[in-house]
Order: structure tokens, then C-alpha cells, then sequence
């Protein structure tokens, strides 16, 4: 590695030693491109595996049972994955100490039914992000929106999920206060850097009451997802859980039981990740963050 890569390395490890400092939001970052390579890697994923989005909110069960979900607080996934067959959340811990039984138990609770059955993409992210939205951008956008689309008491959509989150998205570029204003024409491809870019000249990221209105940047990516692989649908699509964790910890024995074998697929390694990405000689940042995983965990 350069010079400036080792430098970069050393700061990242250091941070992960200083007390308050979440370096596991700097790991987050470094891993996105590669996440899909690791789980496929430790894992008999047999189709195409693709990066959708980070940091979705879930539904909790509460806010469905009372028809309500504008609140982007809560519970959030940290990578959320794809590909003909299912929606893969993947929740990443970088100490044993953050693997706790209560998140495990939200995990279950709110993704999968009583019967252990894993719920739809639709039901816990997809109606989240919709009220989540429908509740961001103000009156002009929010007396529209029943025109587009219509929830029942629970808060679920009774729209055709992936239809309803299109007229959602292009709604924002249609309505005079919002797209009209900062003059970005209304996209039909590359919809996150359309969204990234109408948040960035609204200044949607720098104002406290505005910050709900970045969800359109993951409308965007879900969108993307769609556009560039038609095959893959989202609302209907089951969740499946996995866990990357220092060397593959399971988070609850609950997860072990016959049961919710449908939803939990595993936890995995990132040691081993480090192995695989250590591999790749010619990838500078593959090789930064084999390096800065060796320096944070014990072998």
C-alpha cells in the first residue's frame, strides 16, 4: 500500500481504540463496495447479488398494527441487498458487545410473522419509507399523494408496492415547492444522483426539520435497483436476515431454532473477509481494509 494508505489505515484503527468515537461507521463506509464479493464468498448465494441501499428504516410492529409510520426513528439495517429471489438485510457489528438479544428480538418481531415465516420487503421497509415520505415534504406534496396512492388502517399500501414508490419518487420533482423550484427535471434513469442532487441545492442535509427529505436519496437507490435489474422486484420479495460480525457470532440462539430457518441465514466473518480481500493485490482499498480488519480483532 502507499504511503497515504497506511496513514489512513493507522487513524482508522486508532479511532477504533478511542473511547466515543464509532469507527464503526468508517468500516460501514469501506465495506459497501465489497459486501456483496464477502457474503458470497462465505456463502452459496447461486445467483447475482446486488447493492441496494443502506440504513433503511424498519416498521416496527407498534407503528403497523396503529397505522402509523412517519417517523424515520427506530430500528435501521445497515446494508440491504438483492437478487431474484430475496431482500437480504445485513446488519454489521464490529464488537461482540454490540451483538445484543434485544436488537436480535426487534429483528424477529418485526420481520418475520408469528409462525417464523419471514415477512415481504414490502410490508416492513418498503410501507415504512412510503409514510416516511409522505410525511417529509410538506402539505403541497402530502395533499397530492392520496391521489398516487392509498393506505389501509394498518398503513400498509394497497397500491402495487414498486408502482406506488416510482409515483412517490417522480411526485418530488412534479411539485412546484420542491423539484419545480431548484429546477432538476424530473428523471427517467440514474434516480439517486437525481434525488442526491435536488437534496444537495434544496440544502435538505444541512436543515434540522428537512433531514426525513434524504429518504428520497433512497427512494433513488431502490429505483436504480429496479431500472437496472428488471428481474428483480422488491415489494413482494421475503426478507432473509445475515449478521457480519468479527468471526462469524451468532447474535441469539433464537435464531438457531428449525423454525425461523427460512429467515436467518447466518452470521459471517470479517477475519475471513480480510482473507478474501487481502487477495485482491491490485485493489488499493481492498487491501486498506483487509489491513485495518487484522489491526482491530483478534485472530
Amino acid at each position: 500500500m502507499t504511503e497515504q494508505m497506511n496513514k489512513i489505515r493507522k487513524w482508522i484503527v486508532n479511532d477504533y481504540f478511542t473511547p466515543n468515537i464509532k469507527a464503526e461507521v468508517i468500516l460501514d463506509t469501506l465495506l459497501t463496495p465489497y459486501v456483496t464479493e464477502i457474503l458470497k464468498d462465505q456463502t452459496a448465494f447461486k445467483g447475482e447479488l446486488h447493492f441496494i441501499t443502506k440504513e433503511m428504516s424498519v416498521l416496527e410492529s407498534k407503528e403497523s398494527e396503529q397505522g402509523s409510520g412517519y417517523g424515520n426513528r427506530g430500528t435501521k439495517i445497515d446494508y440491504v441487498l438483492g437478487d431474484e429471489e430475496a431482500i437480504y438485510l445485513v446488519e454489521l457489528k464490529t464488537t461482540g458487545s454490540s451483538i445484543n438479544l434485544e436488537q436480535a428480538d426487534r429483528y424477529l418481531r418485526n420481520c418475520c410473522s408469528k409462525n417464523g415465516q419471514p415477512k415481504t420487503f414490502g410490508q416492513v421497509f418498503g410501507n415504512k419509507l412510503l409514510s416516511v415520505m409522505k410525511g417529509a415534504f410538506g402539505d403541497t406534496y402530502e395533499k397530492s399523494f392520496p391521489q398516487h396512492l392509498k393506505f389501509d388502517k394498518w398503513g400498509n399500501s394497497v397500491w402495487d408496492g414498486d408502482k406506488a414508490l416510482w409515483k412517490a419518487f417522480l411526485l418530488v420533482f412534479r411539485t412546484r415547492h420542491l423539484g419545480k423550484k431548484y429546477d432538476i427535471d424530473e428523471p427517467s434513469e440514474k434516480y439517486a444522483e437525481a434525488a442526491r442532487e435536488l437534496i444537495r441545492r434544496a440544502g435538505w442535509t444541512q436543515k434540522d426539520g428537512a433531514r426525513s427529505r434524504k429518504y428520497l436519496y433512497t427512494a433513488g437507490q431502490l429505483l436504480d435497483y429496479l431500472h437496472d435489474h428488471p428481474k428483480c422486484m422488491l415489494w413482494d420479495k421475503p426478507l432473509k436476515l445475515i449478521y457480519l460480525t468479527p468471526a462469524g457470532e451468532c447474535p441469539s440462539e433464537e435464531f438457531k431454532k428449525e423454525v425461523y430457518r427460512d429467515f436467518y441465514i447466518g452470521s459471517f466473518s470479517l477475519l475471513r473477509a480480510s482473507e478474501y480481500l487481502k487477495k485482491k493485490q491490485e485493489d488499493e482499498l481492498a487491501l486498506l481494509l483487509s489491513g485495518i480488519i487484522e489491526d482491530m480483532f483478534p485472530i
